[in-house]
């Protein structure tokens, strides 16, 4: 699907010296003959669009990521993602990429976009709907939560017994609220949009809303099946989408992203803009063969 595209099919390092595009805590390893410390990729991310900047306009890699946290039914420590991106696209590029891409992978191996899983049917039969994680989540407590008010947010995450990830404020808030009261409702596929920029520091913020980003999320079942950006390239805006991670980090965030100096460097060189998605392989394919955990 991608090669007819005009892809290239890329292979980027698996251990990398600072570990960056996602939120989450790696595996630590020991590289003898320098003397340093590795780290298992938990993303290829950052890896993808350094390309990008050196002037491959259209990359992908199926990559084997590593991420130090819990499991369960649907999150496994190792485990394989798809993620492509392409020069001078956006997130709405990406939306129509993606569900192609989906519905051609489902198709090919299921022969139907109406999947049996779990004693229901899923529906992937586009166009896919949008659901406002800002309008999703004042619907279900019923008042607005657009402003991002930490006390607002704070109350409701109370009422339901919700914990937010330590130093991650009002978006990790609303990160749980979402999880908890809309995601389960998500059975056919959706996009998810209207991330609030604090928790999305990889992406452009929004060419109408200042305070999202132009950001989506595919689920399908309950669960999240795939993260896109309209990429951000401001070298400058970037650092402080860094510097505020490192702020989260400093107030108890243990899966806050990290400096990535080299990077900055290399989109000070210059990226285009940039539409890039990771698709989660593994929980795809849970879907297609009707497979109640991602171990199986």
């Amino acid at each position: 699907f991608l090669d007819a595209r005009d892809y290239l099919e890329v292979e980027t390092p698996v251990l990398q010296p600072i570990y960056g595009g996602a939120f989450a805590r790696p595996f630590v390893t020991k590289h003898n003959a320098l003397d340093i410390d590795l780290y298992l990729r938990i993303s290829n991310e950052l890896y993808l669009k350094r390309l990008i900047v050196g002037g491959l306009d259209r990359v992908y890699e199926f990559s084997r990521d590593f991420r130090n946290e819990g499991m369960d039914r649907s999150h496994n420590p190792e485990f394989t993602l798809l993620e492509f991106y392409q020069a001078f696209a956006d997130i709405h590029d990406m939306m129509e990429l993606t569900q192609a891409l989906v519905c051609d992978a489902l198709m090919s191996a299921c022969g139907t976009l109406q999947i049996p899983y779990q004693g229901r049917t899923l529906d992937f039969t586009p166009p896919w709907p949008r659901v406002s994680m800002l309008d999703s989540v004042s619907e279900k407590v019923g008042e607005s939560v657009h402003a991002l008010d930490e006390a607002v947010l704070r109350k409701h995450c109370e009422k339901h017994g919700l914990h937010a990830r330590e130093g991650t404020g009002a978006g990790g808030m609303l990160d749980e609220l979402f999880s908890a009261l809309v995601q389960p409702e998500l059975q056919n596929a959706a996009f998810v949009v209207d991330f609030p920029v604090v928790t999305s520091p990889l992406a452009r913020v929004s060419r109408t809303n200042p305070a999202v980003v132009e950001r989506f999320e595919l689920f399908a079942a309950g669960m999240e099946l795939a993260n896109a950006f309209s990429e951000q390239n401001d070298p400058d805006a970037q650092q402080k989408a860094f510097e505020a991670q490192l702020e989260a980090k400093a107030r108890g965030d243990e899966e806050a992203q990290v400096m990535d100096e080299d990077y900055l460097r290399a989109l000070q060189y210059g990226m285009p803009p940039t539409g890039g998605v990771g698709i989660g392989i593994d929980r795809l394919v849970m879907l297609a063969t009707d497979s109640r955990s991602i171990r199986d």
